[in-house]
């Protein structure tokens, strides 16, 4: 017959090679799975030591630690004596310090923290899905990239 299938390529292999195929397979995979467990137990080790870390008195030993970094900081000298931001009364600055001043902050106005009713935005990366809170997101981003 011209069917141009090469001889051999449908018949079965002999049992000898598939159990050989068959057993490289499964160590293969077995080497796998130990390797993530090996890695999955170091993650685990290394949870574990931040865990610690944070935890009583290393959370405050860190504090201490980063105060006194700070601290060691010397002060930055402001121009022509007093500290910038100490006075608002544009008498006593003009001519010296910084040549401005900071107007008032208007009542209720944190600095860096926004006012706690202004949420950040909360959407899906894939499909801008905006999300009421951060669980409903984190859950609907789990469905949204499968």
């Amino acid at each position: 017959g011209g069917s141009g299938i090469p001889r051999g390529v449908l018949t079965p292999s002999p049992p000898r090679i598939q159990a050989d195929i068959y057993k490289a397979d499964f160590e293969a995979e077995r080497a796998a799975r130990e390797q993530l467990h090996g890695q999955r137990e170091a993650l685990q080790e290394e949870l574990q030591q931040l865990r610690l870390r944070l935890s009583g008195d290393g959370a405050r030993s860190r504090l201490e630690e980063m105060r006194n970094r700070h601290s060691e900081l010397p002060p930055a000298p402001a121009p022509g004596g007093g500290e910038f931001g100490g006075s608002r009364d544009p008498q006593s600055s003009r001519g010296r310090g910084w040549g401005m001043t900071l107007p008032p902050l208007p009542p209720g106005f944190g600095g860096l923290v926004p006012p706690p009713e202004e949420e950040p935005d909360l959407c899906c990366p894939k499909c801008q899905y905006k999300a009421p809170d951060m669980d409903t997101l984190q859950i609907h981003v789990m469905d949204c990239i499968k």
